[in-house]
């Protein structure tokens, strides 16, 4: 469980930022600052292997201004799929000044048809949310992007905790559309608290212990299309998009893991024809 000394650390700076940089020089001071968190992580993390950009493997969509700091989407697209480039092995999301800054990993499998991933995100202060990508190559790609929201990982849970665990490790797929080539992207969609630890009972003012998923497997038959582990920066009820090869044959199986130690498997059998067409499977 986190401490509550970190959700007051969380609390202090939601309050400091949430009015966010008035003129272009707090802005530059706010980037600055960022960039020196960084530098830890990098040394943390990555130690001495080279970084370079990484603009034309990977691209990053996230808002500039965030509507909700509890829900930020961001989307990471592949750009050397279907190319003879090396391809994307491996991607790691990183949120410079979340609470746990590396944020979700992922690592691709041969019936992934790309290193495309969408979710959502939770942004507990001004921050540049980065992504990098291993290709197998000697130096890692990066991109990233620099986003003003704030409170995101103490914002109160946004429905009845304990109506949400009678349906905790619920899943539905859903068909997103078929890409050119191989490629057919799923959205799947995991009934989950993913409770931060810096959250308070609005009514008992006490705080909810951490409970979140921290592993998210999937499978098309017995080839691997990802293997993710991430932190609470995901939001409540995880959503994760994510490109599956359409020549791999097999029902698609999806094992969560969280936290506490709860594991909840799902398995979807190959659709007919007819029901390929439709937007979403079966639940």
């Amino acid at each position: 469980m986190l401490t509550i000394g970190i959700m007051a650390t969380c609390l202090a700076a939601a309050l400091t930022l949430h009015a966010g940089p008035s003129t272009a020089q707090s802005n530059i001071r706010s980037t600055d600052r960022a960039e020196v968190a960084w530098k830890a992580l990098r040394d943390e993390h990555f130690g001495d292997r080279p970084i370079v950009d990484g603009s034309d493997v990977i691209a990053l969509d996230a808002p500039d201004q965030a509507e909700d700091a509890a829900v930020v989407p961001i989307t990471i697209t592949d750009k050397r799929a279907d190319t003879d480039r090396p391809s994307i092995e491996r991607l790691w999301l990183v949120i410079d000044n979340n609470p746990v800054p590396m944020s979700a990993e992922f690592r691709f499998g041969p019936a992934a048809a790309s290193a495309t991933i969408g979710t959502r995100v939770r942004v507990n202060t001004y921050t540049y949310v980065r992504v990098l990508a291993d290709t197998g190559e000697d130096s890692l790609y990066m991109v990233k992007h620099y986003v003003r929201a704030a409170g995101g990982c103490s914002a109160p849970i946004g429905s009845d905790p304990t109506e949400a665990l009678k349906h905790m490790g619920e899943m539905r797929l859903r068909r997103v559309r078929r890409n050119a080539g191989d490629a057919a992207r799923s959205q799947l969609l995991i009934r989950h608290p993913n409770i931060t630890g810096l959250q308070m009972d609005q009514l008992t003012r006490h705080v909810w212990p951490a409970h979140f998923v921290d592993a998210i497997t999937i499978r098309k038959g017995d080839a691997l299309v990802l293997d993710a582990s991430m932190t609470f920066s995901l939001s409540e009820n995880p959503a994760l998009e994510f490109d599956a090869r359409r020549g791999a044959s097999g029902p698609i199986s999806v094992r969560v893991h969280d936290n506490k130690d709860n594991t909840f498997d799902k398995t979807w059998q190959p659709q007919t024809a007819q029901a390929a067409h439709e937007e979403e499977t079966d639940t």
